[in-house]
């Protein structure tokens, strides 16, 4: 899977935004969406929430946690060792799996991401 995160201008300055080359047959990402569901803050205010996503991840590998939830407004994920089920909060029937491994790639790479000086037309592609 990639993904493809971008600086777009919106009336609030700028916001990264993610696609990704795996959608499903609505033509949407829920990886992505999750990834930019906000909650309407700044970009560098969603970097507390995000670290949180990595730290449930490392509570799951090293504290021998069976699973973990980690949800925003409109978007969830609930962890396991094997996969993570990225679901919306409004019909948790629209869902998409991904590996453990594979969803921290996202989440690192994300992280990285937001905290770069936003600039229209910076772009990165992230093979997770």
């Amino acid at each position: 899977m990639e993904l493809y995160f971008s600086w777009r201008e919106s009336a609030k300055g700028f916001s990264p935004s993610c696609s990704s080359n795996i959608v499903n047959e609505d033509g949407v990402s829920p990886l992505s969406c999750l990834l930019t569901d906000d909650g309407g803050q700044k970009p560098l205010d969603t970097v507390p929430w995000v670290y949180e996503g990595v730290s449930r991840i490392i509570s799951i590998r090293l504290a021998g946690s069976d699973a973990a939830d980690w949800n925003r407004d409109a978007w969830g994920a609930e962890l396991t060792k094997e996969q993570v089920k990225i679901y919306s909060l409004h019909d948790e029937s629209y869902f998409e799996l991904v590996k453990l491994d594979s969803f921290e790639k996202a989440l690192l790479a994300w992280l990285s991401f937001v905290q770069l000086e936003p600039e229209i037309g910076t772009s990165k592609q992230v093979e997770i």
